[in-house]
């Protein structure tokens, strides 16, 4: 056990945060990590709890949602009661927008009145520079920037309370039940790839901090030219792995940001918490980590840092070429995963794997499979390459088609040809009936719609933790689509499955959790 627990209870923190290897037990993070911080529970911790809430150190606003969202609070423009209805739009810079005045007094004072002015003449000078890819590049400028303001300001103003190992750290505004702080944490907190990084990437990174520093040196006040530059190649470095993507309730990315207190938590293929985000006016987002299965005392906090709807060797090849480690969950460790991973990829009757090769062509897998692929190749077929090939070209097909109906009906087609040659769970199949969903609601074809969201429903169900938020979300979906076709008994069953599932995932006071709720008393 390890040795602070004791005082993390007594100060009321629900986790602990610790810091390399244990230095009391020689504990290391269950991912198979060997270095870095790592989260456990300084309580037993039971699921639906709040285990960490903190604001973001830093967030941006993507672009496609400017105009349309608050860039302070990311919530919608017109939908909150603080705004009347109304959005303001900066009349200085004409660039960011706020659902109400709280969030532009907050803006405003947070940085804003530093970065109105500076803004085009940064986006001018990265693109007098010669980068590539400059909207990009003038996101993680002007991201990099906030959060060095950011976390200088707490430092200087911020303690942390060390316990009796120099590799265990309380944080000591940690309060009792909800796990909630004010502060966000630093971007020392972070681990940096600074000796790890591509020299591309790195004189990408030393080229924008370049800007920053020489073309809007006010972007860090009361900074020298060279700790300016220096300090946004820090934070950019520390981005690489540890940034997240604000998503709505929906999770659908809004945003980036910079969230030192979530980074700390580790990967796992098999996680017992979902990190989500809290969008209020008046108030930067804040990420909250969920429990989502009960944690004993002492036990690692984790949660997945890649799609969970992948096969398992997908999910290790992403881990390590984007996180530099291979995965040692306990899902990976024990092959728990080997029969779903067997469905995702193999031909109807299980015969063998059916995949693309890197060219697209089914044909060409069977001479180079996926070298990270345990199912041997499927014997050849030349009609079922044939039918399959078929499908991809009517999926693009379908995805340039403007006509609603023209374009479920080619998904259709897509879908039959694939379930005759694949797996029912296969990924490609999945794929398939999630994008005819979408044409079929589009349609407003809501019987096809209804069949369709059943098979993504039970490919979720193969794939994903029965606690998932898209099981739940797509449930909902389901449930509604049902009950408009009269099948009021099926409807209540999914009703029931989706409120089980949103309010662990959305927490009990959420607005999809009060409509089921209300759905059911009906």
């Amino acid at each position: 056990r390890l040795a602070l627990l004791p005082t993390a209870m007594a100060a009321g923190a629900a986790v602990l945060f610790v810091h390399g290897p244990d230095a009391v037990s020689g504990r290391r993070p269950s991912s198979g990590a060997l270095a870095g911080r790592f989260v456990v529970a300084a309580r037993a911790l039971a699921p639906g709890e709040v285990a960490l809430r903190a604001p973001a150190l830093g967030a941006l606003l993507h672009e496609q949602h400017q105009g349309r969202r608050c860039d302070w609070c990311f919530c919608a423009l017109g939908s909150t009661s603080g705004g009347a209805g109304k959005s303001l739009r900066c009349s200085r810079c004409k660039v960011v927008f706020y659902c109400g005045r709280a969030c532009q007094e907050a803006d405003w004072k947070a940085g804003h009145k530093i970065e109105c002015g500076a803004r085009s003449v940064l986006e001018q000078a990265l693109e007098a520079s010669g980068l590539r890819g400059g909207d990009a590049a003038l996101k993680d400028a002007l991201l990099a920037a906030r959060c060095v303001r950011a976390s200088s300001a707490a430092a200087a103003t911020t303690a942390t309370s060390e316990g009796s190992s120099s590799r265990l750290r309380l944080l000591s505004d940690l309060e009792t039940l909800g796990g909630s702080s004010s502060r966000s944490g630093l971007l020392s907190d972070l681990e940096t790839l600074e000796g790890r990084l591509e020299a591309d990437e790195q004189s990408v990174f030393r080229h924008i901090a370049d800007v920053v520093a020489t073309s809007v040196p006010q972007l860090l006040p009361g900074a020298a030219e060279g700790s300016a530059a220096q300090a946004v190649f820090d934070a950019l470095c520390r981005f690489r792995n540890n940034n997240f993507a604000v998503v709505d309730e929906l999770f659908l990315a809004l945003g980036a940001g910079c969230f030192p207190h979530a980074a700390a938590l580790n990967h796992s293929c098999a996680p017992n918490c979902l990190l989500a985000y809290e969008l209020t006016p008046g108030q930067a987002p804040h990420h909250v980590v969920r429990v989502m299965e009960n944690i004993a005392e002492g036990a690692e906090l984790t949660h997945s840092y890649v799609e969970l709807a992948l096969p398992s060797w997908e999910r290790q090849a992403s881990l390590q070429e984007v996180y530099g480690f291979s995965c040692a969950c306990s899902s990976c460790s024990s092959g728990a995963h080997t029969l779903t991973d067997t469905k995702l990829v193999a031909g109807a009757g299980d015969v063998g794997a059916v995949l693309r090769a890197p060219s697209g062509a089914y044909a060409e897998y069977a001479s180079a499979p996926p070298p990270r692929c345990p199912l041997p190749p499927a014997p050849p077929s030349p009609e079922r390459d044939a039918a399959l090939a078929r499908a991809d070209a009517l999926i693009n097909e379908a995805a340039g088609e403007e006509a609603a109906e023209k374009e479920l009906n080619l998904l259709n087609t897509v879908c039959r040809l694939r379930s005759r040659w694949l797996n029912p769970r296969h990924m490609d199949l999945a794929e398939a009936h999630a994008v005819a969903h979408k044409a079929a609601m589009a349609a407003g074809d809501w019987a096809e719609a209804a069949e369709h969201c059943q098979r993504v429903v039970e490919q979720y169900l193969e794939v994903y933790p029965v606690w998932h938020p898209m099981i739940g979300i797509q449930m909902h979906v389901l449930a509604e689509l049902r009950e408009s076709a009269g099948a009021s008994k099926e409807a209540l069953s999914w009703y029931r499955r989706a409120l089980d599932i949103l309010r662990l995932t959305h927490g009990e006071k959420h607005s999809m959790v009060e409509d089921l709720r209300g759905r059911l008393r009906e």
